[in-house]
């Protein structure tokens, strides 16, 4: 009866990630929430590797760190990294930390796309690059808070690393893009007489063309599922926007998207770009303004 006993609470506690107090090595469960009260977990695959990775020595997993080929067995995925790093909260390897910390921020830049053209002093590099240290320096205050007390603000980052740091740029050009918009006068294009691609972009702020163009496989098929699940005429104006259309335009020669969806007015293509966008972000963050 007490060996019977023994093996049902052992597997209670490991249901609820308590399996240390018995001293057994376990991999946490996520902590935050969606809207509808269920946590997140993370994938798959994810769980599997950290499964394999908590039963390595460190010396183990900062060899395993120096991998760059991301189809080697051994490669240690970002969101693992993320796992690991927090997992040494209350430890003092120093120099463990180091190395994980040291990875993670390269791996962090690595995920934090250039746009064209951003090696040239126009404004939108500087947005772009405004933007990315706005990600870093985020991402370094989330990870100090989460040291100093646990917290589901980096959970996401378990669950999707790319789509996480793509959220948190996202966020961040929109922010650079509208402070600038407010001090720069809002010119119209000569040819559309549309606003300037400067205070048009603060508008917008979400350059589809760019999240597609992620390195991360998997974000990039989030982004594409989100365009494809939108409803039929916002679908076919965010289309029409990845292809360099312009909303309107006062020269009646040129084709507008105004023209191709057959609506009277610009305002309606302009709501239905933004309730676009909106239906995307929801898609591709976890519910908050990732800051």
């Amino acid at each position: 009866m007490g060996v019977v006993f023994l093996l049902a609470f052992t597997a209670l506690m490991a249901s609820f990630g308590w399996g240390g107090f018995l001293g057994t090595r376990y991999v946490k469960p996520l902590t935050k929430c969606r809207y509808d009260g269920t946590l997140y977990t993370r994938r798959a695959d994810v769980e599997e590797a950290l499964a394999r990775l908590i039963e390595q020595s460190r010396q183990e997993i900062i060899a395993a760190l120096k991998i760059r080929d991301t189809s080697s067995p051994l490669y240690v995925k970002s969101e693992c990294i993320v796992y690991l790093i927090r997992d040494t909260r209350h430890d003092n390897d120093e120099s463990y930390f180091n190395d994980l910390y040291r990875e993670l921020m390269r791996r962090l830049s690595s995920a934090l796309p250039r746009i064209a053209g951003e090696s040239i002093d126009v404004s939108e590099s500087v947005h772009a690059a405004d933007a990315r240290d706005r990600v870093k320096d985020t991402f370094i205050r989330k990870l100090i808070e989460d040291r100093a007390e646990p917290g589901s603000a980096l959970d996401y980052f378990e669950v999707m690393f790319a789509g996480a740091t793509a959220a948190l740029r996202t966020t961040s050009m929109h922010r650079a893009r509208r402070q600038a918009a407010r001090t720069e006068a809002i010119e119209a294009d000569q040819e559309t007489n549309e606003p300037s691609l400067a205070v048009e972009s603060a508008v917008g702020s979400l350059d589809l063309k760019e999240e597609l163009l992620s390195d991360d496989p998997i974000y990039r098929s989030r982004v594409a599922d989100a365009i494809r699940s939108l409803p039929d005429k916002l679908r076919r104006v965010v289309e029409l926007i990845m292809r360099d259309m312009p909303i309107d335009s006062s020269d009646d020669s040129v084709m507008t998207i105004r023209k191709a969806i057959g609506v009277k007015s610009e305002k309606t293509v302009r709501n239905r770009r933004g309730a676009a966008y909106r239906l995307i972000r929801q898609a591709l963050s976890i519910g908050d303004d990732h800051d």
